[in-house]
């Protein structure tokens, strides 16, 4: 908390000296950016502030959010009734003109930590117009861009949802089109073998995409490959390989409407949804898992007032013959929203949402939920 209350008052005193700098050269700062005094650096902090209003009618894992990998499938009831304003966030933007073009750093947080604690969710550093970026951001694996607006905020159970620390390098190859490359922080989420030892991962993943953008939308094909090892106490070693490809994309209509898609598949891409990589084979080996996702979403604004979205996702996970029988085997997702947007940078928003998850042994479970939020953004 003392840490945050210094970052305050510093940037309080920033933002009033840089107000009078700017009042010298207001045609150098664009409209909400402050410009730090003697420097040719300028910044902007911005964010917002949202309130959530959950009904469950059935019982879920994850209050704040709809898990639906945490819904019971042993038949229990219940219902609750939760808010909270988590989600809400903070973020600074520095940008720095320099001979090896325009230098970016950004920081962004929430309170989805611990007890509501303050979190880190993107801090990197971008070279040269964003041709190199170091730090931690979206995974270069999945595509940002089409993240449903979901008034919840876990999105779909199998869509591909992740940040990560990395290094990564970015190439335009036409004047819509690039290719980025980049190497992320591994994780570790696999079914543990009986025998004592320690996951390791020897590698960093390796990440891929090219995309596509054009005045109707755009296309992205992305990929990645992986290792994960097993180390036994007693020597020896286990380890597989893992990858898997990923196409999404949106499409534009009528005057701000859009249809947003994705197909993720193959034997370890559960790691990009927090899933496991890998399970056990009937010998107790490492056997990585394959899973599909699919989602399809469309957006419409009914006027300049209101807009909704209704978004669909389904995931199948591959099993393995050493996996426990009260693992996930198929899960599926589904959002419908109506926002009223009272002014152009805040809302107020009511959300259904229902969710079913079907395990190995076949037993399974639902979720609906009723979400209603407010929210307030600034800068």
């Amino acid at each position: 908390m003392k840490s945050v209350i210094i970052l305050a008052l510093t940037l309080i005193v920033c933002v009033q000296a840089s107000g009078q700098e700017a009042a010298k050269a207001p045609e150098e700062v664009p409209p909400g950016w402050w410009a730090i005094p003697k420097t040719s650096t300028r910044f902007k902090i911005g964010g917002y502030v949202k309130l959530d209003l959950i009904h469950d009618f059935n019982p879920i894992g994850s209050p704040d959010y709809f898990d639906v990998s945490t819904i019971p499938t042993d038949g229990s009831k219940g219902e609750s009734t939760h808010l909270h304003a988590k989600e809400s966030r903070v973020y600074l933007d520095f940008r720095s003109p320099s001979k090896v073009g325009e230098l970016r750093a950004y920081v962004e947080g929430d309170f989805y930590g611990t007890s509501g604690a303050f979190r880190l969710r993107h801090a990197f550093v971008e070279i040269n117009n964003g041709k190199w970026l170091a730090g931690q951001w979206w995974s270069n694996f999945m595509d940002e861009t089409i993240i449903p607006p979901t008034l919840d905020f876990e999105k779909p159970a199998a869509y591909a949802f992740a940040r990560h620390a990395m290094f990564r390098w970015k190439q335009a190859l036409s004047k819509d089109s690039y290719l980025a490359i980049a190497v992320e922080e591994p994780n570790t989420r696999a079914q543990t073998p009986s025998e004592p030892g320690k996951f390791e991962s020897p590698l960093p993943d390796l990440t891929a995409r090219y995309r596509v953008t054009k005045d109707w939308g755009h296309v992205q094909v992305s990929g990645f490959a992986a290792q994960l090892r097993y180390r036994y106490s007693a020597g020896g070693s286990d380890q597989v390989s893992l990858f898997g490809g990923n196409v999404s994309g949106q499409f534009n209509f009528l005057k701000k409407d859009k249809v947003i898609y994705q197909v993720v598949y193959g034997p370890g891409v559960g790691r990009f949804r927090g899933g496991y990589s890998a399970g056990l084979d009937a010998n107790g080996n490492l056997e990585a898992i394959t899973d599909m996702g699919a989602t399809i979403g469309i957006q419409h604004f009914w006027n300049d007032s209101f807009s909704s979205l209704a978004v669909y996702n389904q995931g199948s996970n591959g099993t393995t013959d050493g996996q426990p029988s009260t693992d996930i085997s198929q899960m599926n997702y589904m959002a419908v929203n109506l926002l009223w947007h009272f002014v152009d940078n805040a809302f107020v928003g009511l959300e259904y949402l229902r969710g079913t998850r079907e395990d190995i042994d076949e037993t399974e479970g639902t979720a609906n939920r009723l979400q209603f939020s407010v929210k307030y953004t600034f800068n």
